[in-house]
């Protein structure tokens, strides 16, 4: 039992879940573990660098926190 439990820990997720999937799963990243997914191997970066949706949802988180907390320091 040991033994399958090990080989079962082993599978990367990514070998085994379809592209769309994968990147439904790293769309809920931050933008500095999206970096670091990248760093783990090559299959992990393809679909770090493949996703322009995920990088366009941090762009837009990063923006619109950069806005809201501009707009209250301006009015403030």
């Amino acid at each position: 039992l040991t033994g399958q439990l090990g080989q079962l820990i082993c599978i990367d997720p990514f070998d085994v879940l379809r592209c769309e999937l994968s990147l439904k799963v790293l769309a809920h990243l931050d933008a500095t573990s999206l970096c670091r997914t990248a760093q783990v191997g090559k299959r992990w970066k393809a679909l770090a660098d493949d996703g322009d949706d995920l990088w366009r949802g941090i762009r837009e988180q990063y923006i619109g926190q950069n806005a809201s907390s501009v707009a209250g320091t301006a009015y403030s």
